[in-house]
């Protein structure tokens, strides 16, 4: 077991150290009650084969300590197993709720370089297998333990000789469970792995159905998907295989030892060394001391799992973060001067997109920016967000380098509307609403008057309490994007970012939009990735960019007028 993983679970458990050490009191007396009532069925056995006369008042005594270890040992067990299932249930919430909160805090790279399906593999299946199998293997381990040490004792008290029979066999058990035990964990952390990955490419062909389809993927896609279950197949069997092995061998070992202790107590009674009370007793100790031999297997397995589990919930939280409010200005209202001064920037070293950047954008200014695909236009607007930092250089907003503004007062002066928008399951008003929450219903129509959005919103069944899937799976495209304009108008940006906005949009509704775009970008600074060079013939700059660098920049008639590769580009769409 990995020392540095438990440490890591420590740090989560110790918060719960109350309940931890009541889930521990309670296993004492619940392995105390159990370790009693073999003695007590002893006593009782001796009173009823007593030569001289059955003693009826002893005997009843005894049956009633019987019944009442017997009822405190179901309630101590029913305390223990309430107590396992709140301390496993309060470890689960805090592990989501860090790792929820970490994925606000690492950089996109990070998000980007590591599959989606993995992480909410590890969000939520790896999260179950550490509440439920580690604070369960815990627990079980726990008793396990207490109860051979409790039978100990109480073996040497009663026959010191069946005892050492004990000591000298039960230490072979032992090690060949824990040397199989160190086999099985890297097999089991692998199954892990392999079974986040396939979460990963189940989500993926989920979610590419219509690509898979159109391309006529579905056998291949189909053959990788059985590759893969082939692989968690095979590495299943192997863990399995390893961790089959403790329960029969250590059945087998503690088998041998009660066969052997029977033996012996038989020989012990028959000349006249203990008495038929005490090696029922003895009997009944052997038999439970095996007990937790036989559920080792299980309580391993569990407990690997859970630990390859953590595992791989550590090494994402001990992910580096990049999103750290450090700076002092926190609370700025934006004019909207923007600077990219010398900028450089990539997202793989001695691969760089971005070479020696350099722009001045005024205030209130329009700033188009196109060129081809992998140019670098969506890599400038991450950059002015802030989701990546540059490499080199420096962007200024208002004269103030972006190290001295605090991440959440940079992005909250821009409003985003980009190529795939993003519906979430709630209502309609609740996605208008989401970038300004405290919206009344009345501020909400008007911008979905505003984006040409009303109209639709009265088809709907109720109106703006319609209930959107998610993704807006009951939406088109159009009408997703529609809702995401009608939120940034909500939230009245002091800057514009429109990222392809209108490119799910038809033409007839584009153009009513851009009305509403042009209304909004008044005497704001904005910045308009395009496609379509028809919405952005009135933007005060173009900048037509490839590999990374601005190629040409000026008004449209100006680079018209230069005949370069702008020209080209608009002739080719407006077929002139």
């Amino acid at each position: 077991m990995n020392k540095q993983t438990l440490t890591f679970l420590w740090r989560y458990l110790k918060s719960k150290s109350l309940l931890l050490l009541a889930l521990l009191v309670s296993s004492l007396f619940a392995v105390v009650c159990q370790i009693f009532i073999p003695l007590v069925i002893g006593i009782a056995t001796d009173q009823l084969f007593d030569p001289q006369a059955i003693q009826w008042t002893q005997l009843i005594q005894t049956i009633i300590w019987l019944i009442i270890l017997a009822i405190m040992y179901m309630l101590a067990q029913y305390l223990l197993e309430r107590l396992a299932n709140n301390i496993a249930y309060q470890l689960m919430y805090d592990l989501r709720q860090e790792m929820f909160q970490k994925i606000h805090q690492l950089p996109l790279s990070y998000l980007d370089s590591h599959s989606h399906g993995d992480l909410v593999s590890r969000l939520v299946n790896d999260v179950d297998l550490i509440g439920t199998g580690f604070i369960q293997s815990f627990k079980n381990l726990f008793t396990a333990i207490s109860l051979v040490v409790g039978i100990l004792v109480m073996m040497l008290l009663l026959n010191i000789k069946v005892a050492l029979i004990i000591l000298i066999f039960t230490p072979i058990s032992v090690l060949v469970s824990s040397i199989i035990a160190n086999r099985t964990y890297k097999y089991f952390q692998k199954q892990m792995n392999l079974r986040g990955d396939l979460n990963a490419y189940v989500e993926e062909m989920t979610i590419m159905q219509s690509e898979v389809r159109g391309f006529n993927y579905q056998s291949d896609t189909q053959a990788q998907l059985d590759q893969m279950n082939q692989e968690l197949h095979k590495s299943g069997v192997v863990s399995q295989f390893y961790g089959a092995l403790i329960n029969p061998t250590s059945r087998i070992i503690n088998a041998l030892i009660y066969a052997g202790i029977g033996l012996f107590g038989a020989f012990e009674v028959m000349n006249g060394h203990l008495s038929v009370g005490i090696f029922t007793s003895v009997l009944n100790y052997a038999k439970q001391f095996s007990k937790p031999f036989d559920d080792i297997s299980s309580i391993i397995n569990e407990l690997q799992t859970a630990l390859a589990a953590s595992q791989r919930i550590e090494h994402f939280l001990s992910a580096e973060i990049s999103e750290k409010e450090e700076a002092t200005n926190s609370s700025i209202t934006f004019n909207g001067e923007i600077v990219f001064d010398n900028v450089a920037f990539s997202y793989q070293p001695n691969k760089p997109l971005i070479r020696e950047f350099n722009l001045e954008v005024s205030a209130g200014e329009t700033v188009a920016i196109v060129g081809p695909t992998g140019a670098g236009k969506s890599t400038l607007i991450n950059l002015l967000m802030r989701f990546y930092s540059v490499d080199r250089g420096e962007i200024f907003y208002d004269h103030l380098p972006s190290q001295q503004l605090s991440l959440s007062t940079t992005r909250q002066a821009f409003g985003m509307v980009l190529q795939d928008p993003w519906i979430f399951a709630g209502t309609v008003h609740d996605n208008i609403a989401y970038g300004n929450p405290k919206a009344t219903r009345e501020e909400v129509v008007a911008v979905a008057k505003q984006a040409q959005l009303d109209p639709m919103i009265q088809q709907m069944d109720d109106q703006y309490d319609t209930w959107l899937d998610e993704d807006g799976a009951n939406l088109s495209n159009g009408q997703k994007q529609l809702i995401c304009i009608a939120r940034i108008m909500l939230t009245h940006p002091e800057m514009l970012i429109l990222d392809e906005a209108t490119s799910a949009i038809d033409v007839k509704t584009e153009a009513a939009i851009q009305e509403n775009f042009d209304q909004l970008m008044e005497n704001r600074t904005s910045f308009i990735v395009a496609h379509r060079l028809a919405t952005i013939q009135s933007a005060d700059m173009i900048l037509y960019m490839a590999d990374g660098a601005v190629k040409e920049q000026g008004t449209h008639q100006e680079l018209l007028a230069r005949q370069g590769d702008y020209a080209k580009l608009y002739n080719s769409q407006f077929n002139i």
